[in-house]
């Protein structure tokens, strides 16, 4: 009967969420994330970093939306965790830093109380990257409690060495050859989340998703996060969020929070259907924006971003065979990602 009733409200469920979950203004994300990437530029915020990185020698790997649960029935998580915590192992042997960018905890649904000792093996699998100086938080709407120091404090000192920093933004400084002249870069990351009235500070959501969605999701086992096909701006938040990128200089932006990965603004992909369907292609389409999609995804899949030899990737652990494993979905070359941009 779940399995019929499954597939009786699956779609309407997905619909709902897509015309409903979000409420993005381009105006406040604009001004929110402006006002976010000066002060990172001009280092007077305690909610952000700038961080002077080498792209050849200093790798790193960018996850989020990973929504832990308490590995009940309405846990969007739980499926994906021996994915998530394989991909954060292999990242973790070869040196990769870590950033995790954002609802990383599922705390509309649950306390922290009830996530954390239920997570306790992914939860230490990103503790190894803090031991080793390679572990970067930031916070999104639904883990917003880790603004505060003193719940981070109360909560994860189990299992991170503190201080464990909770940012709202990083912003990764690098410099980048093109055509024999070297050109400073911004990559600028956060969740995503902010100028969205549905999300950003918005009690009713919450309520609403722990209240109405969360008791229907544990009855039916419904995960509405299906898997991605498509790297392009599919959403109008990616789409503002692209928006705001384009319109910097010499900046990339990073987000989560869409559940829906996107590479380089749509820009490249080897599957010609999708080129066909790409909404910003033409000339003057910059190559800005990513979204590093989530670890959440109804097969067990995830997605994330590798910044690494100075190449940028779209990537995919998917468990074939029984074996989680690392597939590239996307790549290109910093330098022609920035000849691009300019």
């Amino acid at each position: 009967m779940r399995k019929i009733l499954q597939n009786i409200f699956r779609p309407f469920f997905v619909w709902l969420a897509a015309h409903t979950s979000a409420a993005p203004n381009q105006e406040l994300v604009f001004k929110s994330l402006s006002k976010l990437y000066k002060k990172i530029l001009a280092k007077n915020s305690s909610r952000g970093i700038l961080i002077d990185i080498d792209s050849i020698t200093d790798p790193f790997i960018i996850f989020s939306d990973q929504h832990k649960g308490t590995k009940d029935k309405g846990d969007d998580f739980k499926n994906n965790e021996p994915n998530y915590i394989a991909a954060l192992q292999y990242y973790l042997q070869h040196q990769y830093t870590f950033i995790n960018l954002g609802d990383a905890e599922e705390l509309w649904k649950y306390s922290a109380g009830n996530v954390i000792p239920k997570n306790r093996e992914a939860l230490i699998a990103e503790a190894n990257f803090h031991l080793n100086k390679k572990y970067y938080r930031t916070f999104g709407n639904h883990d917003l409690l880790w603004k505060n120091s003193l719940d981070v404090q109360m909560q994860l000192k189990d299992l991170f060495q503190m201080p464990l920093p909770v940012y709202e933004g990083i912003v990764l400084r690098l410099v980048v050859t093109v055509k024999e002249l070297p050109q400073t870069i911004h990559i600028f990351l956060t969740h995503g989340h902010q100028g969205d009235k549905m999300s950003d500070n918005n009690a009713l959501s919450t309520w609403l998703v722990a209240h109405i969605w969360a008791p229907i999701q544990r009855a039916l086992e419904i995960n509405i996060n299906t898997p991605a096909t498509n790297f392009q701006l599919r959403d109008k938040h990616n789409r503002i969020m692209y928006e705001w990128s384009s319109r910097k200089k010499n900046t990339l932006l990073i987000t989560g929070h869409t559940h829906k990965p996107v590479f380089a603004s749509g820009r490249y992909t080897d599957n010609e259907a999708h080129k066909m369907e790409l909404e910003y292609e033409h000339k003057d389409v910059h190559s800005s924006y990513f979204n590093s999609g989530c670890c959440c995804f109804n097969d067990g899949d995830i997605t994330g971003i590798e910044i690494a030899e100075d190449t940028i990737r779209l990537i995919k652990w998917h468990t074939g065979s029984d074996v989680p494993k690392r597939i590239v979905l996307e790549e290109k070359s910093l330098k022609d990602i920035i000849a691009d941009l300019r």
